[in-house]
């Protein structure tokens, strides 16, 4: 089938599911189904679709067969048909199954289904974590590259294809890239269309500070920690270090134990992140990069940190 279908004339991406995300499923069901993910409406879904089209279903069945495959994919499994009557259409949503067919209808009652998901936000306020992520990693990378797929993404970052996806669609509403299908293949090209300098500036009413939480210590934290905060400023400009650093940690690394840390003070300040604090091409994974710095540390008040920051800036090779 095309990669590529329509539910409500919304364009729809479906990715093949990996075998390693489909364990439990028995024997019977991979022989029957073809299994793929799929994004609609901010929601992972799981879309199965009989290999044989004259394989005829009940509804119960149907039933039966999505419940048990939710249990394992951790997700709604919806079904794709060619057709149904509208008895047999009756009969499915009787039983609660979901169901697309083709751009005629879908049943989705829990992803509200109507003309308002073919919207777009068309007054984003920020950037999600991951799209900013994306969008750093571009302005950063050295490569001549313009062009990605989300499956390039997907080989560079520590996120699945889902969360690019979505990030992707962030990025579009805030008009800072644009995608587009440009074959039958259904594969989407990202394409960033300014310079670097230009999107950095158009960006800024959609970037924000990437710190989600600051915690306190009296012992240096061991993990997954980079430096952040005055002593990273020191690495790229003549700002002096302080003798005890920040720590910065991607929330998701992030693992506090006991009465190590606290919201109220001690010689380490550490700052838990949205996003990871490194960049996959940069050799020091000991410090954060420099336009993510920049976002954490633009509103301190001290004159000498604002200075550095804009020299930071200004000295971009872009």
């Amino acid at each position: 089938m095309s990669n590529i279908i329509s539910i409500l004339g919304v364009q729809t991406e479906l990715i093949p599911m990996q075998r390693d995300k489909l364990r439990g499923i028995n024997a019977d069901m991979f022989l029957r189904f073809s299994f793929y993910m799929m994004e609609f409406n901010n929601q992972s879904l799981c879309v199965i679709q009989a290999k044989n089209k004259h394989d005829s279903l009940t509804p119960l069945r149907y039933k039966q067969i999505t419940k048990q495959a939710e249990i394992f994919v951790g997700m709604p499994v919806v079904v794709i048909l060619d057709s149904l009557t509208y008895y047999e259409r009756e009969r499915m949503i009787n039983q609660g199954v979901y169901f697309i067919i083709s751009d005629k209808y879908a049943f989705l009652p829990s992803l509200i289904v109507n003309v308002q998901a073919k919207k777009k936000d068309k007054n984003p306020s920020k950037l999600t974590p991951v799209a900013q992520y994306v969008l750093l990693y571009y302005l950063l990378s050295e490569e001549s590259k313009e062009e990605y797929t989300i499956k390039d993404l997907e080989h560079i970052m520590p996120y699945n294809y889902v969360a690019l996806a979505r990030a992707v669609a962030s990025l579009e509403n805030c008009k800072l890239c644009s995608a587009e299908i440009k074959d039958n293949t259904g594969i989407k090209y990202i394409h960033f269309d300014d310079s670097k300098r230009e999107l950095w500036t158009k960006a800024q009413s959609y970037l924000s500070s990437p710190v989600k939480k600051v915690l306190y210590g009296n012992a240096k934290p061991e993990g997954d920690f980079s430096i952040s905060g005055v002593n990273a400023l020191s690495q790229y400009s003549h700002l002096n270090s302080e003798q005890y650093e920040t720590q910065a940690i991607w929330n998701k690394l992030f693992s506090p134990s006991g009465a190590q840390f606290n919201e109220v003070e001690g010689l380490y300040k550490i700052e838990i992140w949205k996003y990871p604090t490194t960049m996959p091409f940069l050799s020091n994974h000991n410090v954060v990069d420099k336009l993510s710095l920049y976002l954490s540390m633009k509103d301190e008040p001290d004159a000498r940190i604002e200075k550095e920051l804009e020299i930071i800036i200004e000295e971009m090779k872009w």
